[in-house]
């Protein structure tokens, strides 16, 4: 059992600071950001702005968040969504031919959006999952699941 509590202390660090590194450099450049935003052609124009402007200090409530004990349920939730609409906008991008980068971390890293820059940020969200699912309270969320759906093992 404190292996496991272990194993998510470390997760819920990791991803906190995946999601710090991602928010900073977009809540500094959030230009820049709007105009990633506006490449993947999947947003209103109009909207890149509230977008770029929205997005980041989402990203570090979750960073902040994930650390706290009362809160990181939630922040895995919203981690985990958040990072799968970040693979849906890539992965419709990828479909559509679009080249772009991903924007994932501002102008500190640039990097092309591919089949596995979607696999890999799927992987987080199921890393997310995993931090909601397995963390304490997290039985009630599976048990809860069970209930809804009577033909669950």
């Amino acid at each position: 059992m404190r292996s496991r509590a272990v194993w998510l202390w470390v997760l819920r660090v990791t991803l906190a600071g995946l999601f710090a590194w991602a928010a900073i450099p977009k809540l500094i450049d959030p230009g820049q950001f709007a105009a990633a935003i506006d490449n993947y052609r999947a947003v209103p124009e109009a909207l890149a702005g509230h977008a770029a402007l929205f997005v980041p200090v989402l990203e570090l409530v979750i960073a902040i968040a994930l650390l706290v004990p009362a809160y990181h349920r939630g922040a895995a939730c919203l981690a985990a969504v958040l990072l799968v609409v970040f693979a849906v906008a890539m992965a419709q991008a990828r479909w559509r031919g679009i080249d772009l980068s991903c924007g994932c971390f501002g102008a500190t890293l640039e990097a092309k959006v591919s089949w596995l820059t979607v696999v890999r940020t799927l992987a987080l969200g199921v890393l997310s999952a995993l931090v909601l699912l397995a963390s304490p309270g997290g039985a009630e969320v599976r048990e809860g699941a069970r209930a809804s759906n009577p033909n669950t093992p």
